[in-house]
């Protein structure tokens, strides 16, 4: 590589600047180097990625002139990465193993600087102001997605965190009369090898690990036929230790854990933690990388001949490891154009820097805007193998659920709460220019309340964004369909809204019209029918003998139009309606023990979503004080003999003449929109597995020309088949 003079001369220039002072980056220092700021390029982009050394930031050619004009980045190390496939071996013969040996990746790094970015220099360059040097470290640095992956201490590959070892507290150490153990220069007591060593702390005895192709690691294995041979459980790999912690496994537990005593431990050794640097990739970096390989090895399909497509709106989505409901939400919310129009690229752009990186309106905007750009989607392999294409939504993973205690693990969750949870941070973001998205979603719900007795009728309203439906087993006959040589039962999607919308039966109800005991009614009905109707059809149901969730094997057929005009309401006292007045006692000791007296929201979700009947949801909420949903569980278990289970509680049947008008709900006056009910299938989320917290997710789209596409994670593709009676949320659009 020649130096380029006018580059060079720049260089200078810019190091001869009084202010110009350049370091390399701390060890717990966030370097951006795995894909530009503004939107998905990374390394193996045409160009590569320029990172700064004024801010450790990365962009793309296409943004590198933004970088510098708002932080007056001026220097940058180039990293290009290139994917080298080498020759098939003539004995290749099928198997499901990764071959490494298959597929190498050569990167090359330069210097560069702006505003001749294209001229690369050597990074030897500029030594006297310590610039090679700062190139290497952030070289060697822990990128910045791998550092929050690791910073959870979760495996997202597998969903497991590491847990404190069962052993670690009261763990017995035997006298220890080898030889002194150093801080480095180990070996294996057994075979001699100076890697992947792991320290046993019950007789301090140094073994090799097992061996792996795949990672490209040595090993014979003699830690783990130590631990066979003496049943010592808890080792610890050397070179990892650092800051307190490193990388631990529990050989009896067989899983990666924490030892809160690792200090003590090793002293017993003769051993200062605090002299330990790390000088090898824990087990997990190991893992994360081997998977993050593997990725650019093509995915086959399975099943049907499916094709794939590409363009703009058709970019699949990397799977983290368990993300896939992530990525079918995503799916599913960009084909509303309320959510384009709000998350754009002059949102993204309007932001500082610095602020891109923890800013949920801004990796939001980042997503979507190269979700619908198409520059990310998976174009057919017509010149042979080439990197699989898609956008890997990180940082947006983390910025998302940052700080809840589900979402922001590596654990499969929910998609239906994630979609609420999403809902909710959008409608908090304050920095939007046009109207809230989620209003395209929000409807009214109308409650009216019959007092037999009197004939006195009240009406409450409550907004929300999800209508959620129960199977009707009651209503379920066998389909066509057989599994494993059992019929499935099927249900009508008219039969599950009609279900939910029926009148309830409350006996035993307190009139303050006539101060008498009686009966009463209610259903609701919709207020408002929004421009997009998102549905759950609820499909888990709860399994008395096991305790725990179950699927419901029911096919819910749905039509590609569904009419829900005959369930409006307009909440509004008809002329031959008499308004049911307030019973002020009931309603001042409502008041009073608001938070004591009403069933939490969340914990009777759950439980409804489980399969328990409102009342019995209520009456556990009620009973154990809210305490948690796993309280309210373990409450109806216990209970589930009692023939009253599925009875009103007696407060509530005290309570349940809704309060008056002026107290109608905190959300009874958002902002809804409001036309014909009258709607069209244009997507739906299925869900493969037994628990809405394990399996995976798979979204289905109808584009605008009727065609249905396949969005299973990376890979996107035209479908034959769109399995509409399994879907668990259903997105409808107002027909026009």
């Amino acid at each position: 590589m020649n130096t380029d003079p006018d580059a060079y001369k720049l260089l200078q220039t810019y190091l001869s600047e009084e202010n110009i002072y350049l370091k390399g980056p701390e060890r717990a220092e966030f370097v951006f180097k795995d894909e530009c700021l503004y939107c998905f390029d990374t390394p193996f982009s045409s160009g590569g990625l320029f990172v700064s050394l004024h801010t450790f930031t990365g962009v793309c050619g296409r943004h590198i002139k933004l970088l510098a004009e708002k932080t007056s980045s001026r220097i940058f190390l180039n990293i290009q990465k290139f994917v080298e496939l080498s020759e098939e071996p003539k004995d290749k013969k099928p198997c499901l193993k990764f071959d490494n040996e298959q597929q190498q990746i050569k990167t090359e790094y330069s210097l560069r600087i702006y505003p001749l970015f294209t001229v690369p220099l050597l990074i030897t360059e500029g030594a006297d102001a310590g610039i090679p040097q700062i190139c290497d470290e952030i070289i060697a640095h822990v990128s910045a997605e791998l550092q929050q992956r690791l910073n959870s201490g979760i495996s997202e590959w597998d969903g497991e965190e590491r847990m404190v070892a069962k052993s670690a507290e009261d763990l017995v150490q035997l006298l220890y009369d080898g030889p002194p153990i150093s801080t480095s220069d180990w070996e294996c007591a057994q075979c001699g090898l100076k890697e992947n060593l792991w320290l046993n702390l019950t007789d301090g005895a140094i073994m090799c690990d097992r061996f792996s192709q795949l990672a490209g690691i040595k090993g014979n294995g003699h830690a783990k036929a130590h631990f066979e041979s003496t049943g010592f459980p808890l080792v610890v790999k050397l070179g990892t230790i650092e800051n307190g912690d490193g990388d631990i496994y529990s050989y009896n537990e067989d899983a990666p854990v924490r030892d809160l005593w690792l200090g003590q431990h090793l002293a017993h050794f003769g051993l200062d933690i605090k002299k330990f640097h790390k000088t090898e990739k824990t087990t997990l970096e190991i893992e994360l990388d081997a998977n993050l390989k593997h990725e650019f090895s093509a995915i086959q399909e399975e099943g049907l001949e499916l094709v794939n497509v590409g363009g703009p709106g058709y970019t699949g989505l990397i799977n983290l490891g368990s993300s896939c409901y992530i990525n079918s939400a995503l799916q599913v919310l960009l084909i509303v154009p309320d959510f384009v129009r709000a998350f754009t690229e002059e949102l993204l752009l309007r932001k500082q820097p610095p602020e891109i990186n923890e800013d949920f309106a801004a990796q939001l905007a980042k997503i979507f805007v190269a979700m619908k750009s198409g520059d990310y989607s998976r174009e057919d392999n017509k010149h042979g193998a080439e990197k699989e294409k898609g956008i890997r939504p990180t940082t947006f993973h983390r910025i998302v659920g940052r700080n809840h205690p589900e979402f922001s693990t590596a654990k499969q969750q929910d998609v239906e709460e994630y979609v609420r949870f999403l809902f909710e941070k959008i409608e908090a973001c304050s920095d939007l220019s046009s109207e809230n998205p989620v209003t395209a979603f929000r409807f009214r719900l109308v409650t009216r309340f019959l007092d037999e007795l009197s004939d006195c009728v009240r009406y409450s309203f409550r907004t929300d964004n999800i209508l959620s439906v129960t199977i009707p087993m009651d209503l379920c006959k066998e389909s066509d369909t057989v599994v494993n040589g059992v019929r499935r039962k099927s249900v009508t999607l008219e039969q599950c809204l009609a279900a939910a919308f029926e009148e309830e039966i409350i006996d035993d109800y307190f009139s303050p019209v006539l101060n008498m005991k009686g009966r009463a009614k209610q259903h609701q009905r919709m207020g408002s029918f929004p421009d997009f109707l998102l549905l759950q059809v609820r499909r888990f149901g709860f399994d008395w003998v096991c305790g725990t969730q179950h699927k419901l094997d029911v096919d819910v057929h749905v039509s590609e139009e569904l009419d829900i005009n005959a369930f409006f309401s307009t909440g509004e006292l008809q002329p031959n309606e008499k308004s049911l007045p307030v019973d002020d006692t009931a309603s001042s000791a409502v008041t009073k023990n608001r938070l004591r007296q009403e069933p939490n929201h969340e914990i009777v979700r759950g439980l409804l979503s489980m399969g328990f009947t409102e009342n019995a949801a209520k009456k556990a909420a009620l009973i154990t004080k809210n305490e948690s949903l796993q309280v309210a569980i373990d409450w109806i278990l216990q209970h589930s003999d009692d023939t009253d289970l599925n009875d009103p509680h007696p407060m509530l049947t005290k309570q349940s003449t809704p309060p008056p008008t002026s107290n109608q709900g905190q959300n009874a006056s958002q902002k809804v929109r409001h036309g014909k009910g009258h709607y069209r299938l244009r997507a739906f989320i299925s869900h493969i597995g037994s628990t809405p917290n394990s399996g995976h997710y798979v979204a289905h789209v109808k584009a605008d020309n009727g065609q249905w596409h396949i969005f299973n994670d990376e890979k996107v593709a035209k479908s034959q088949h769109p399995p509409k009676t399994l879907g668990y949320l259903y997105l409808f659009q107002r027909a026009t």
